[in-house]
């Protein structure tokens, strides 16, 4: 059996995880610019920029799977050498996460071509279908 599905991708240019800041709900982002709800279509979100805190693992951050799919979504965010920082578990439609733990603390500065990569998968079968990475910088702040 062949399963196929389109991405639509929308590069949101704000700033995400402002340590202080509060956060949106995942219905107040407009992650559907480039995907009408289709059927079979998949909303990648991408960002340019992600803001975190130094010195602390727990983060602030807003990253879900959008409403309209219909699929579960796994979240990676990675370095831009590649070191693993966060893996989420599989997220339902519409489901956002407002807080992560990554697996270090990093120190201030910009990290330019940091990674997020999206993993779906089907609702029934928990078969993956396909997946996404974005380039994004991350800035982490004092």
């Amino acid at each position: 059996m062949f399963v196929a599905a389109a991405i639509g991708y929308n590069f949101n240019d704000a700033s995400l995880s402002l340590p202080g800041d509060s956060v949106k709900t995942f219905s107040d982002v407009d992650v559907s610019s480039n995907n009408s709800g289709a059927p079979g279509m998949i909303t990648i979100p991408g960002y340019k920029h992600i803001t975190m805190k130094a010195g602390q693992k727990v983060q602030k951050v807003e990253l879900g799977n959008p409403k309209q799919n219909n699929c579960y979504m796994s979240i990676a965010i990675k370095l831009p050498d590649g070191t693993q920082l966060y893996e989420s578990g599989l997220l339902e439609p519409g489901q956002v996460l407002t807080s992560i733990e990554i697996s270090r603390e990093l120190k201030s500065g910009i990290y330019e071509g940091a990674i997020l990569s999206y993993s779906c998968y089907d609702m029934e079968e928990i078969k993956e279908l396909n997946g996404a990475v974005t380039i994004f910088d991350l800035e982490v702040m004092p």
